[in-house]
């Protein structure tokens, strides 16, 4: 029936826990910025990167309904209201060091490279649509040996859109051109896996898993509950 597979990334293919709250984290990469110059401290750094996160999401708003930001640039203009110019370089050890200070757990899920493998024996087209950063996204696909999987990756902070957006799914149909009519989304999260992929006129597979959220209502046309495959009725 499905000749394109559209999956989310976290609490779908990868189990992933993270921190960024953790003032921990804030204080030892405030010690990075002082290395370079700049004198913060980690509540002030991480209030910072926050007003200016907002800042950029809100100049987003006006173009689409669900904006992303990037990381690297929110970081490079904290930089500059320090009085400090840094390097492309600068900042994407930065990003990778936030990332590696808030990680608390990645692992694949079992069985997603045996899924992934078996779609791919069959002739179908496997696609990432995942609401993150890039560099995140890019490196943890590396580290856990499936960035090679896919006919195409569309990462929310590079296309300055996110899901439940449709404009994100049209995203990923302009940019390596999915097939959206024969396509099935498959998520851990009702409202921004399924509900934009409904949104967008495509089916969706909900993915019952520890990261899914609680208390939120299943529209699925299909979902996978500790390992069972169960129709609901009354979706599309």
């Amino acid at each position: 029936m499905y000749n394109t597979y559209i999956f989310d990334l976290y609490g779908t293919l990868i189990d992933i826990r993270t921190d960024e709250d953790d003032p921990r984290l804030w204080e030892t990469l405030s010690v990075h910025f002082r290395y370079k110059g700049m004198e913060i401290t980690g509540p002030a750094l991480q209030k910072r990167a926050a007003e200016e996160t907002e800042r950029q999401l809100e100049a987003l708003r006006s173009g689409c309904e669900y904006p992303d930001f990037v990381l690297e640039k929110v970081l490079e203009a904290v930089a500059d209201g320090l009085g400090v110019k840094v390097s492309a370089g600068w900042l994407n050890e930065t990003v990778r060091w936030f990332r590696t200070l808030s990680m608390r757990h990645l692992a694949l899920y079992d069985g997603v490279e045996e899924v992934l493998t078996a779609l791919r024996s069959q002739g179908k087209k496997i696609y990432l649509l995942s609401n993150g950063q890039k560099t995140f996204i890019e490196a943890e696909l590396g580290a856990l040996g499936i960035l090679d999987r896919f006919d195409g990756i569309a990462i929310s902070s590079e296309a300055g859109l996110s899901k439940p957006d449709p404009l994100f799914y049209r995203y990923l149909q302009r940019t390596y051109g999915a097939d959206l009519t024969s396509a099935l989304m498959v998520g851990n999260d009702p409202r921004t896996d399924l509900e934009g992929a409904r949104r967008a006129g495509i089916d969706g597979c909900y993915l019952h898993t520890e990261s899914s959220p609680r208390g939120m209502e299943v529209t699925s046309a299909y979902q996978i509950w500790d390992g069972d495959i169960r129709r609901i009725p009354g979706w599309r």
